[in-house]
């Protein structure tokens, strides 16, 4: 691994700690355990990120399916939603079951 440039990083002191105890364990430097840390956790995340891509991708291609199949809802639900629960509410506040 080439180094070009040296930086600082700040642990909580726990954090440190344990990566003290792995390094000593392992015969390896702190530094050297901690950018193999970073390195993984970088690889993870952008594994994960294109793991929800593809799941949104999935989701998209369903929607046209699914729109393709029945066409869409020509009414506006959230409206008629609220509509709806404030007829319950009415209900309620004339004390009707």
């Amino acid at each position: 691994m080439t180094k070009t440039a040296t930086h600082n990083v700040l642990l909580a002191p726990e954090q440190y700690e344990t990566l003290a105890q792995m390094a000593s364990q392992e015969g390896r430097s702190i530094s050297d355990l901690a950018q193999e840390m970073v390195r993984l956790g970088l690889e993870t995340r952008e594994k994960q990120k294109q793991h929800n891509l593809e799941i949104l991708d999935r989701l998209t291609q369903r929607r046209i399916k699914y729109h393709r199949q029945h066409g869409m809802y020509p009414g506006d639900l959230v409206a008629e939603v609220r509509a709806e629960r404030e007829k319950q509410i009415d209900k309620v506040m004339r004390g009707e079951p």
